[in-house]
């Protein structure tokens, strides 16, 4: 019974909506499971643009087929 909330735990926590790659003007964020859309994405793209004083632009919606968000980090006009 121990194990078994340990592995539910564990499935539970690689379902979180989590950002994969951020570099300069670019982040890719993971959907969790389920997806809870591109708004959840978005803000925790522009958290990671923030820390450099930019703001998250979606730069590309990937299909159906994968659970990946693309976001630009851009100045705020």
């Amino acid at each position: 019974m121990k194990y078994l909330v340990i592995v539910l735990m564990l499935s539970l926590t690689s379902c979180a909506t989590k950002v994969t790659m951020a570099t300069g003007r670019t982040v890719v964020v993971q959907a969790g499971f389920p997806d809870m859309g591109v708004e959840k994405a978005l803000a925790l793209a522009d958290a990671e643009c923030t820390k450099r004083d930019l703001s998250a632009r979606v730069q590309q919606v990937t299909s159906q087929t994968t659970d990946k968000y693309i976001f630009e980090c851009v100045k705020v006009q």
